[in-house]
């Protein structure tokens, strides 16, 4: 029988939006698993569309229909994983909120939460994306947030991005490399820290894992942005709570990695 790697909790709701969060899965090579949970939540004000198209099916004003076609709607998805690894396992969840994403995370055989989020400016994500996503926040060990147009390149290797004040004096690449397959891990430090970042990297060498640093400066964002056109980022987090209206708009918020098309894993 095949050593289970890691077993993902996939968002879904029917729309576009959400199922965004199956390409990473199906199309890419970031991520380490060989089970799948399709956790759908029923929402009779969100439309349920065909596969990856934006054909409409369905408007669920009525919930046994609606979850009738939303039982269609995932096996069509089942499908689709299947045709893309024929032996990855598959089960799934029809919910009625997402307050059942607390009950069935509390099981713990989830190692990984996967959710898509789509947002048109700064305020469309203080007001209206981050409650779902202060929610994931609080329930989850390891979330990993996908901007709906993040571009994984295959060309490219892949690359966490981590500060380094969450690795001094402690260790959580063991964390990151159970869920994700990455070639190099950049360091993000501040300018005071430089010698110490060094002698950490000197310490902790791995002829199978690159590890790069990176100032943060006034120019921390673009040198991102360019990195990105040579690698598929992931920037990694430690939550800090409840997201506070103010710390949307800090420099290094969720916003401002989304924004810039970055995908954010956070962890516990």
């Amino acid at each position: 029988m095949t050593k289970i790697k890691n077993k993902i909790l996939i968002v879904l709701d029917g729309s576009e939006e959400l199922e965004n969060s199956l390409n990473i899965v199906t199309e890419t090579n970031i991520l380490n698993c060989d089970q799948i949970v399709l956790f759908f939540i029923l929402n009779p004000f969100n439309p349920i569309t065909k596969g990856q198209e934006r054909e409409v099916l369905y408007n669920d004003f009525v919930h046994d229909h609606g979850r009738r076609l939303a039982t269609l709607y995932i096996e069509k998805l089942e499908s689709l994983i299947h045709s893309k690894n024929i032996d990855i396992e598959i089960s799934n969840n029809l919910v009625n909120s997402y307050e059942n994403i607390a009950r069935r995370l509390s099981l713990g055989d989830i190692d990984l939460t996967i959710f898509s989020i789509k947002f048109s400016n700064k305020i469309d994500y203080v007001f209206n994306k981050s409650k779902n996503l202060n929610y994931l926040l609080n329930v989850s060990n390891n979330i990993l947030i996908l901007p709906y147009e993040f571009i994984h390149n295959s060309s490219n290797k892949n690359n966490l991005v981590v500060s380094y004040s969450e690795v001094n004096n402690k260790n959580p690449f063991d964390i990151f490399l159970k869920s994700f397959d990455f070639d190099r891990i950049t360091l993000l430090y501040e300018k005071q820290k430089k010698s110490d970042v060094e002698e950490f990297i000197d310490q902790n060498s791995n002829k199978n894992l690159s590890l790069e640093l990176l100032e943060n400066d006034s120019k921390v964002f673009k040198n991102l942005v360019e990195l990105s056109k040579e690698y598929n980022l992931i920037f990694s987090k430690e939550p800090n709570g409840k997201m506070k209206l103010w710390d949307s708009f800090k420099k290094f918020s969720n916003y401002s990695f989304l924004d810039k098309k970055i995908p954010l894993f956070f962890y516990k």
